[in-house]
Parts: structure tokens; C-alpha cells; sequence
């Protein structure tokens, strides 16, 4: 189980916050049983970005919970879970999917391969309704919008893919 930490949008704001506000990566309770006081449990390595030139890796930081032995994760909002790309690599994906463009041409110009890029659109697609739910709450003028396409140019107007996965995050929806 994963828990995520907002407004860290890049990868050296991550680096950073681990080296000087540690603190902000503990969950304040147990994902899985929701009592208070887990403790650290070590790290692991992730490739966090695919770009020519980025960070090799970075830490992921993990917590075990003494009181039901479970163990959890917690990853900087710009890192997306279970996914080799961050958000930001995937909204460009996706905008330039919904302003028309084809995937193949998406694939051509940006890393991630066509099976991923659709994939991820299916997902996206799948998910819709619950994402559109929680997002407007946030932002109202979002549920004026008809379609799927419209919805996410509107949001990615407003607020990047990171913040809108993070609230359907806390909202306990699934995140593609």
C-alpha cells in the first residue's frame, strides 16, 4: 500500500525534502489499520524518470506499523504508482492524445511506447466517472464539461495530472 505526499512536483524537490524535512514522509496513521505511530523501515531504489539524463534512482521510503505488522510506502506526488513514468511525462502523453493527435505520433515524440500511451488512456477511460466525482469537488467548474476529452483539457488547465490523482488518492479511488 502506497500513501503519497503532495506538492512535491519534481524529483530534486524530492531529494531534497529527504534530506532536510524527513518528517513529512511519515503517514500520520496506518493505511491499513489507522492507528498513529509507524516507523520507518528502510528504503528502496526506484527508476522514477526515463528521460536521457535524469536521476538513475531515487528512495522510497517505507514504514512498518507495530500494531498490525503491515508495511507501506510513500511516494512524492510527482512520481506515479505503479508506473515507470512520472505524471508529467503521461499528461503530455494524454493532452496530446485528446487535442487529436494519434497515438503512434504521441509514441513518436514522447518516450513511452503506443501500447503504453493507450493504456493508459483505457485506464484513464475506465476510471472517468469516479475521477470526474471527486475532481469536481474541487474544482466545480469541471462538471460543466460534456465529455471525457473536454473534462481532462479542463483539468489540465487547472491543476496538473499529479494534484488530480493525488485528491482521487485521498478520496480512495484508484489511481491509474
Amino acid at each position: 500500500m502506497q500513501s503519497i505526499v503532495p506538492n512535491i512536483t519534481t524529483l530534486d524537490q524530492h531529494l531534497k525534502a529527504q534530506k532536510e524535512t524527513r518528517e513529512i514522509f511519515r503517514p500520520a496513521k496506518c493505511p491499513s489499520c489507522g492507528k498513529a505511530g509507524l516507523w520507518f523501515h528502510g528504503c528502496y531504489d526506484r527508476k522514477a524518470d526515463r528521460a536521457p539524463g535524469a536521476h538513475d534512482s531515487v528512495h522510497i521510503f517505507r514504514f512498518f506499523c507495530p500494531w498490525c505488522g503491515c508495511t507501506c510506502s510513500v511516494l512524492p506526488e510527482c512520481m506515479s504508482p505503479h508506473r515507470w513514468y512520472l505524471w508529467r511525462i503521461q499528461q503530455a502523453a494524454i493532452a496530446l492524445v485528446l487535442v487529436g493527435r494519434s497515438i503512434a505520433a504521441v509514441a513518436r515524440e514522447i518516450a513511452p511506447s503506443r501500447h503504453t500511451i493507450s493504456r493508459w488512456m483505457e485506464r484513464l477511460k475506465e476510471r472517468f466517472r469516479f475521477h470526474k466525482d471527486v475532481l469536481c469537488q474541487h474544482i466545480t467548474d469541471l462538471g460543466r464539461t460534456d465529455n471525457f476529452a473536454e473534462f481532462w483539457s479542463a483539468c489540465f488547465s487547472e491543476i496538473p495530472l499529479s494534484q488530480a490523482m493525488f485528491f482521487c488518492h485521498v478520496a480512495g479511488v484508484n489511481i491509474p
